[in-house]
């Protein structure tokens, strides 16, 4: 089946526009603005900072992130003009994927589609940070569409931003975008889903070898970092669906909300009403596509990876957003109504967890405030929060998740015996043995120092 492309009339297109500025809005108005810098984020923006040293980069981390922060921070390190950069960045890329299905179907369902994922508190939460899977999500909409219209260009660059984003995301994507390119005999679509794939895989398995000392040795480091193997993680998921932004060993996940699984439930029953308004329409296929691929996209997160973070199931959400909005051509006011409380609910839980994310990291900043004052040649931040105060003070940084080790990491060691003040930090954790002796400070809210003294 060949989808037919039509001219695009203004009604549609207008409508997407006016979500795109709405997400845009509601990025400025929600607590994320004038936030701190997480983990991950310093870890990706550090790559190319002009203030800072990298951070270490872990085996599964990709490219695509620190590639679109660096044209902000190679020049500043204000985080307000990052976060304005990404909500345009985010907010353009929102209107550009689903703008391509608009060529699959000129109607209303489209920037309906689109304003569902946006009203999403991951969508909310993320848009304006630093970290790959909005992008995956997008990228992951833009390649179906592509695939669609027979597109081969926008296909392969669809999965090439998947793939510096996320290559193992984009793997899974490939996986039914290239069976239905067989299926309808799309070679040339099947080219560009192997080429956008081959460029972005390529690249990280030559960093690989430079870095990790082999493609075999990468994909090892990054399972073993991700805690990957067949599993379920189906209870993780549900207590994760407000929050905490990740849920596995050490964390406290807290509860399953009943509001929140009322949603989640509701979900692929409103999927299924859209096929089923669809099911006599050439719209059929296209959300079938969609459908399936998210699908597809959701399962290593509920069975092959054995921790949660909301985040990971961006992709499901931003391609299911289609089916869901299409529901609405069965029972126009229902469904509306039912769009109107997933606005409030999740814009509900995104406004809870941006403030709750600000105030810790702005007791951070403000421990950050108070060590910079301390600090008058070469640093090493050793410890929790290393790799955000690193980024920070502009100091080398090694970052630990929930315990010390018994001896210095050997990179620590050597930047001590480089003549490097070393910083250890921590918060709620026992600081190890063999610094009972350092000098120690304490700083605003949980967080500790202690200083090394010089070797």
């Amino acid at each position: 089946m060949v989808i037919v492309r039509r001219e695009l009339t203004t009604t549609p297109t207008v409508l997407l526009a006016g979500v795109a500025l709405l997400y845009l809005t509601a990025q400025l108005l929600i607590p994320t603005l004038g936030m701190g810098i997480g983990w991950d984020e310093a870890v990706y923006a550090s790559q190319y900072a002009a203030h800072a040293p990298p951070a270490v980069y872990s085996a599964p981390r990709a490219q695509g992130v620190p590639l679109l922060v660096a044209p902000i921070v190679a020049i500043t390190d204000n985080l307000v003009v990052l976060r304005i950069w990404l909500t345009l960045v985010s907010s353009a890329a929102l209107f550009g994927a689903f703008a391509v299905w608009l060529r699959v179907r000129n109607h209303w369902v489209v920037p309906l589609a689109a304003l569902v994922l946006a009203g999403c508190w991951l969508s909310l939460f993320y848009g304006n940070q630093a970290m790959p899977n909005l992008y995956v999500a997008l990228g992951a909409v833009a390649a179906t569409g592509f695939l669609l219209t027979s597109t081969p260009l926008g296909l392969g660059a669809s999965m090439l931003l998947v793939s510096v984003m996320r290559p193992t995301d984009a793997l899974v994507l490939a996986v039914p975008l290239a069976a239905y390119a067989l299926w309808q005999r799309r070679f040339r679509e099947l080219a560009a889903v192997a080429v956008g794939l081959a460029i972005g895989w390529g690249q990280w398995a030559a960093e690989a070898v430079v870095r990790f000392g082999g493609v075999a040795e990468r994909l090892g480091a990054a399972g073993e970092h991700n805690d990957t193997g067949l599993t379920s993680t189906w209870g993780e998921q549900a207590r994760a669906l407000d929050g905490p932004a990740l849920c596995r060993f050490g964390v406290e996940c807290g509860g399953v909300s009943p509001v929140m699984l009322i949603w989640w439930i509701a979900l692929p029953l409103a999927v299924g009403a859209g096929l089923w308004a669809a099911r006599h329409t050439e719209w059929f296929r296209p959300l079938v596509l969609a459908t399936a691929t998210a699908v597809a996209m959701a399962l290593p997160y509920f069975f092959y990876v054995d921790y949660a973070a909301p985040r990971f199931l961006l992709p499901v959400y931003a391609l299911l957003a289609l089916p869901v909005a299409t529901a609405a051509l069965l029972a126009p006011k229902t469904v509306m109504a039912g769009v109107a409380a997933h606005l409030i609910l999740q814009g509900a839980v995104a406004v809870a967890m941006s403030s709750d994310a600000r105030a810790d990291r702005d007791v951070m900043n403000a421990a950050a405030g108070e060590l910079r004052p301390r600090i008058d040649g070469p640093c090493v931040i050793y410890g929790q929060g290393g790799a955000q105060l690193g980024y920070l003070l502009g100091c080398e940084s090694q970052a630990i998740a929930q315990r010390f080790d018994e001896t210095m990491p050997q990179r620590v060691e050597g930047f001590r015996d480089r003549g490097y003040d070393v910083i250890l930090t921590h918060r709620g954790v026992r600081a190890p043995s063999y610094t009972d002796d350092w000098e120690r400070q304490d700083l605003p809210g949980p967080w500790r120092a202690r200083f090394a003294p010089a070797s």
